[in-house]
């Protein structure tokens, strides 16, 4: 509200120099022998800037807030023929009302008409702005909901995992707290941010499939293998980790055989490729956790990166396919 209060006083002084220039210093059909300043008529100039700003600080922001732009329009025309009429008559004593017209119009029109624009540019731009805040807010209490589905469902699946282990008196518990706490660490600190650090999140999700190795030793043979330039990158907080623990949920458990989870990602020249690869079974489609996972993570990839990521999800012959390829910041 401020800087918009010094752009408009800094337009208003430019015009009415301006304005003064024009009407009292160049125009030649006064007395050569006055100055300039001998010239200014303050009677003259006291009615325009009075019906100028009458119009911009009463009428414009009265009738545009209604939309009552007919009324507004009639006021303004039996308002602008008045000034006329009362100016060239009771002021300059001239008594030709086409005459009065011709001459007086423009002077009294031009700073009501270029101050009108200037309100009207101004109230747009507000506007604009507003619309722009309240996008701002939307995005972030839809982040902060979407978010609010993602933190319980990690804290979930590694409590059960724990739970699990501990009916087996595993050697490994220790371990996993340990890797838990960290892991709620930094959910609790880092995932309310719209963007982290890019090593962080990385960590976050060494820290997770090391955790799942434990759990699932003997039944998952998980392949993880990173390209990284440079880590000196932004990204938004539990995105790569939602489809990873996909991979798990839609993981094949056999009891001859391994099943096989395939983990590439790479960072290069500011490119994220994420690319995650695992049989699945196809009693888990109907999944309304898994589908709502699935819906949240695009959701949250349209509102942070817009136009700068694809994400491709294919499921085909007992596999499923994830490709995801971010333009980091």
């Amino acid at each position: 509200m401020k800087h918009k209060s010094i752009v408009k006083f800094i337009i208003h002084s430019l015009f009415w120099i301006f304005y003064l220039i024009v009407l009292y210093v160049l125009d030649l059909s006064y007395d050569t022998n006055l100055n300039w300043y001998n010239r200014i008529e303050f009677d003259m100039l006291l009615l325009v800037s009075g019906i100028a700003y009458f119009n911009d600080q009463l009428l414009l922001p009265y009738f545009f807030k209604r939309k009552n732009y007919l009324v507004y329009a009639l006021i303004v025309f039996i308002l602008l023929f008045s000034a006329v009429f009362f100016y060239s008559y009771f002021l300059l004593g001239n008594y030709n009302i086409f005459t009065c017209f011709s001459i007086n119009f423009w002077v009294i029109l031009i700073p009501f008409i270029f101050l009108s624009f200037v309100w009207v540019v101004l109230r747009f731009y507000e506007k604009q702005k507003e619309l722009e805040k309240a996008h701002k807010d939307r995005i972030e209490i839809e982040l902060k909901f979407l978010k609010s589905q993602i933190n319980p469902h990690v804290l979930l699946n590694s409590l059960n995992t724990i739970y699990a282990q501990s009916l087996k008196e595993s050697d490994t518990i220790a371990e996993m707290i340990l890797m838990l706490s960290e892991n709620l660490k930094y959910v609790l600190n880092q995932s309310t941010d719209t963007l982290v650090d890019l090593e962080k999140d990385l960590t976050f999700i060494d820290n997770y499939l090391e955790f799942q190795k434990l759990r699932t030793q003997g039944i998952n043979n998980i392949s993880y293998k990173k390209e990284i330039d440079s880590y000196n990158h932004s990204i938004a907080p539990l995105i790569l980790i939602d489809l990873i623990e996909n991979a798990f949920k839609y993981a094949v458990y056999k009891d001859s055989e391994l099943s096989n989870i395939d983990i590439f990602l790479s960072v290069q020249n500011g490119k994220l490729h994420f690319y995650c690869e695992n049989e699945f079974d196809d009693n888990l489609e109907k999944n309304k956790t898994t589908q709502i996972g699935l819906k949240n993570l695009q959701q949250r990839l349209l509102l942070i990166y817009k136009d700068n990521y694809t994400l491709n999800i294919n499921k085909k012959n007992g596999m499923f396919k994830v490709d995801l390829k971010i333009n980091l910041e």
